[in-house]
């Protein structure tokens, strides 16, 4: 098997357990295991850590039909909303994944990448100055979730409850980059199966374009590495912050497809 395809399985695997650790994290979150799809249920009002995961390939339309309503199930009678994540991969071409997921209340959210690097490549430019500060108080996980309400449109009384417990950060290390003391960027990085499990990058609209984001994430990178010892790093970009994982010598391994269920 070639190298690109241990790193795609690996980040398979990664979407898989990074989830399940936001979820056992959460004060009344719990991971289900299920056929062919993983439950785990962060009871949050954040849609993104209510994840239904598929963790094989689809036989056909009545199998997807089924995994669906297996998540539906653990979802829809709590008033949770979710969303369905998966390796594009996993569904054949002959099933009509938009229109079942549409029968399911699903839409379509956005597309994503799993990238994967061993080290970081050197800055192609000189990183901005920023007062960085490591996330160690109730402050420093508030900022976390308001800078990924603005820079992802958000409300911010959704987010919150998801970075607030202490619990959250047992095993992730987050890096708050402050101008003229304001915060204005932000990444955390879990420890997830002894690799660094980047999440929860954000930079206040004000302030994108400017490289604050790739200085904040290598900071945190830095952090994960003195304190576990962890030097392989994994994440799963937006199409908006591909280009810059490319740029930091991020190799893309494979596409996934994120549906969020309505309100």
């Amino acid at each position: 098997m070639s190298e690109k395809l241990l790193s795609a399985a690996e980040s398979d695997r990664l979407l898989e357990s990074a989830w399940s650790y936001f979820a056992r994290q959460l004060p009344d979150g719990h991971v289900m295991p299920s056929p062919g799809v993983l439950i785990a249920n962060g009871r949050s009002p954040l849609p993104f850590m209510n994840a239904a995961i598929l963790t094989d390939v689809v036989v056909d339309a009545d199998d997807l039909r089924r995994r669906v309503g297996a998540a539906r199930e653990q979802f829809e009678p709590l008033g949770l909303q979710w969303i369905l994540m998966f390796p594009e991969d996993r569904t054949p071409s002959s099933v009509d994944v938009a229109g079942i997921c549409g029968e399911a209340k699903l839409q379509y959210m956005m597309p994503m990448r799993g990238m994967v690097t061993d080290a970081l490549a050197a800055p192609v430019r000189t990183l901005p100055a920023l007062d960085l500060r490591v996330v160690e108080d109730a402050a420093g996980r508030q900022a976390v979730a308001d800078l990924n309400a603005a820079g992802y449109g958000i409300p911010t009384e959704i987010v919150r409850p998801a970075t607030e417990p202490a619990s959250m950060w047992s095993q992730m290390v987050g890096v708050v980059g402050y101008v003229d003391g304001e915060p204005v960027s932000t990444a955390s990085v879990a420890a997830v199966d002894d690799v660094a499990y980047v999440a929860l990058v954000a930079t206040s609209p004000a302030y994108q374009g400017r490289g604050y984001a790739e200085a904040v994430m290598r900071d945190a990178l830095g952090q994960a590495r003195n304190r576990w010892g962890v030097t392989r790093t994994i994440l799963h970009a937006t199409p908006a912050g591909a280009p810059v994982y490319t740029r930091m010598g991020y190799e893309d391994v494979g596409g996934y497809h994120v549906y969020v269920s309505g309100e």
